[in-house]
């Protein structure tokens, strides 16, 4: 299965999205929010490693598909990644420990709404479009061998 390793992923995306979500909806106290955003940095990085893998290698995949369903699926999801993009960089600048200590209330409704695109973005990508990956490609060179 192609998408297995971006499958793995998304499940750790998700846990640490839920970890975050947790402290947002917690006491906030200074250890709870130095905690939150080192939550937040770790998922800003698996997020980066994960999207760039998919910019390279599964949209060009799906955008140079014959069908014009596949290539419209992926135009449309990749059109939607850019708005999620940036609503999660804004919100991985913004909230800093101190950002998060003097407006936590603002910050579990900041992290509810990108966590919820987050978690709605993966599921589609889940159901629409790892499906049409999996019966179109090969799989890479480095998941052959691990395979």
């Amino acid at each position: 299965m192609p998408t297995r390793k971006f499958r793995e992923e998304h499940d750790r995306i998700l846990r640490q999205a839920s970890a975050i979500a947790g402290l947002a909806n917690g006491r906030m106290t200074r250890d709870a929010a130095d905690e939150a955003r080192a939550a937040i940095l770790g998922l800003d990085r698996l997020l980066v490693e994960h999207l760039t893998a998919e910019d390279e290698w599964m949209y060009p995949l799906l955008m140079a598909s014959p069908d014009e369903s596949v290539r419209g699926a992926a135009t449309e999801c990749f059109g939607d990644m850019g708005g999620i993009r940036g609503a999660w960089d804004a919100y991985r600048e913004l909230w800093t420990s101190e950002a998060i200590l003097e407006a936590p209330i603002r910050f579990r409704a900041a992290t509810d709404g990108v966590i919820g695109a987050l978690a709605m973005r993966v599921e589609r990508e889940n159901v629409e479009l790892y499906p049409l990956v999996d019966h179109m490609s090969p799989l890479p060179a480095e998941e052959d061998q691990a395979a």
